[in-house]
């Protein structure tokens, strides 16, 4: 087809080329009829040609807008992506956020235990040696109460000699 209009292109400048020339002019006489009928088959081979081009652009024109179709779902891919991460990163955020205040908590309600068992034993020592302070003092009191008694035993005469005799 190509080659149809080509080759007619060139039977009409082969005509300009060997056509009788006016002096002086510059100018080419042609025989129009003979002109005519070559741009008529020019024309006929040209439609297809057209026709031809015009799919060729249209066809250019589709794969353009599928292509800038694709492109835009894969941006909206990469963003709905990208928010998804971010969402994800911020619930990740929270959530260790969530874990440091937790252990924060846990770290001073055991400090606070501690602190209290320390308190509570130091209380039931305490306690306790007052117990035995008061028990070591009722035992001393105790024996010297009997310290007492034996020296009122040993210095009453008859005693004595009545412990021995038996």
């Amino acid at each position: 087809m190509e080659s149809d209009i080509l080759s007619l292109l060139n039977e009409v400048e082969e005509i300009v080329d060997h056509g009788p020339k006016i002096p002086m002019t510059g100018k080419v006489l042609v025989d129009d009829t003979v002109v005519f009928e070559l741009l008529d088959r020019v024309r006929a081979a040209l439609p297809e040609e057209l026709t031809n081009a015009k799919w060729v652009l249209k066809e250019r024109e589709r794969i353009l807008n599928e292509a800038q179709v694709e492109a835009q779902r894969i941006m909206e891919r990469g963003k709905n992506y990208v928010d998804k991460m971010a969402v994800e990163n911020e619930v990740v955020k929270q959530a260790q956020s969530y874990g440091e205040d937790i252990v924060r908590q846990a770290q001073t309600f055991a400090h606070e235990v501690k602190i209290g068992a320390v308190q509570y034993a130091d209380e039931m020592l305490q306690h306790v040696e007052q117990s035995l302070y008061e028990t070591l003092q009722a035992l001393r009191k105790n024996r010297e109460q009997l310290k007492g008694l034996a020296k009122e035993e040993r210095d009453q005469p008859g005693n004595y000699e009545r412990e021995k005799g038996e």
